[in-house]
């Protein structure tokens, strides 16, 4: 259980959590925000990240290079893993709850006219996080999107970048569905007049590119304006140079790399040489953050390997599937799967059909979920080993009866559950 949230509970409930009830249509606006913005300083300078996958890995590459530079970075990201507390970091530590809640009490003390909507779970969330960066005088903050774009809260906040990651089919009842469309929902965190950076490619470029023209921002692109050249894989990491849009070559190491890793890298180090362009730039090697469930490796009591990883779009578990290939060949893991409600969960299991020994379904708590005899049906048509399980600690157990790498993905709501599951049984450690 998280302690927090049943600490704040008596405030949190006074919020609407779209998060967990999953609208299948949009139920919010900007103006909200800008209403209560006009009496929450934002701080600068600032940079906002969007994008479908990849959001996460870039802000904390942005922040690690941050501290490195010997600054404070504040960070605000979602979903959370453990504790609602992670949402709010400065230099990768949570806020304290002893903080958070006087925060979150003086703005649901503000008054709300007849004609107002009262605040979201999201939307307190990111206010308060403006808040406590402002009061702790952070040299640089980095808004993670939580939903598209356009209309998400931390749209409303000034920034002096954007970063747009890739773009894929995901989250299509609420953001449209073709990539255009999904595109173009996450186009306008480049802002008019600003500075953007991209990872995105084809029709999706194109829309980001068409969007950046039109509002006179200046958009750099991975590959194009900056990127990777001559990596080289060895066991100590990725190295090679990684050149700049300011027409410079740097070297660069990333330890313990996973290979979607770079473009995040790529993305995080143009945007900070704009944002701090007077701080050292630590590329060899550079800092590598250890998230929670992005492609976390934990070793296991049998000797196995748990890797635990939160997504769950097509391409993502691509990457997934490609960085298992990679660092165990001739191996195909059991895989521990379970959706959210409107989650394109077929298309997910495709990437990981081709690689995979077996599956184990279940349903997920905290939010709404996909029927896990609906997905274990839709794996026995094609013709793949499944199991239901009706709980996720009946899952792990059995996903742990089979030979590894052991692989569990899907969701956040269930790679963070096998966390503490697994916290709590074994001392378990990464790897």
């Amino acid at each position: 259980m998280d302690s927090a949230a049943e600490a704040l509970a008596p405030l949190l409930a006074q919020l609407v959590n779209y998060e967990r009830s999953r609208p299948d249509r949009r139920l919010w606006d900007l103006a909200t925000m800008r209403r209560h913005l006009a009496a929450t300083p934002a701080p600068r300078p600032a940079v906002q990240v969007g994008g479908s996958k990849g959001k996460g890995t870039t802000c904390a590459f942005l922040a690690g290079l941050t501290q490195a530079a010997g600054l404070h970075a504040g960070c605000y990201s979602s979903p959370h893993v453990t504790t609602l507390l992670e949402r709010i970091q400065i230099d990768g530590g949570d806020i304290p709850l002893a903080e958070l809640e006087p925060i979150l009490r003086r703005l649901l003390a503000r008054p709300v006219a007849t004609d107002e909507r009262q605040l979201t779970f999201f939307e307190a969330m990111t206010l308060a996080a403006a808040e406590w960066f402002v009061q702790r005088r952070v040299d640089l903050t980095i808004w993670e999107v939580g939903l598209g774009g356009r209309h998400d809260a931390t749209t409303a906040l000034p920034v002096d970048a954007a970063i747009v990651t890739t773009i894929e089919l995901e989250h299509t009842d609420v953001l449209g569905d073709t990539i255009a469309q999904i595109a173009g929902e996450k186009a306008p965190v480049v802002r008019d007049g600003g500075v953007g950076f991209t990872g995105a490619s084809g029709e999706a470029l194109a829309v980001i590119g068409a969007h950046a023209r039109a509002s006179g921002a200046r958009l750099c692109v991975l590959g194009e304006h900056f990127g990777m050249r001559s990596v080289q894989w060895s066991a100590a990491g990725a190295r090679g140079r990684l050149w700049l849009p300011d027409g410079r070559a740097l070297p660069f190491l990333l330890p313990g790399a996973a290979a979607f890793e770079l473009p995040a890298l790529a993305l995080a180090a143009a945007a900070f040489a704009h944002l701090l362009p007077d701080a050292t730039l630590q590329l060899d090697p550079a800092p590598r953050p250890q998230l929670p469930c992005r492609f976390e490796v934990r070793a296991e009591p049998d000797g196995e390997v748990l890797v635990l990883d939160g997504a769950h779009t097509e391409q993502s578990l691509r990457a997934v599937a490609a960085e298992l290939q990679r660092r165990w060949p001739g191996r195909r893991p059991a895989v521990l799967f379970g959706s959210a409600t409107g989650k394109r969960w077929r298309e997910a299991l495709s990437a990981l059909l081709p690689v995979a020994d077996s599956f184990v379904v279940t349903e997920l708590s905290g939010t709404t979920s996909e029927d896990p005899a609906a997905i274990a049906g839709f794996l026995a048509r094609a013709g793949a080993r499944s199991e239901v399980a009706s709980d996720v600690a009946s899952a792990l157990r059995m996903l742990r009866s089979r030979p590894g790498p052991r692989l569990v993905v899907g969701s956040f709501y269930l790679a963070g559950q096998v966390r503490q599951l697994v916290a709590a049984s074994v001392p378990d450690r990464p790897r």
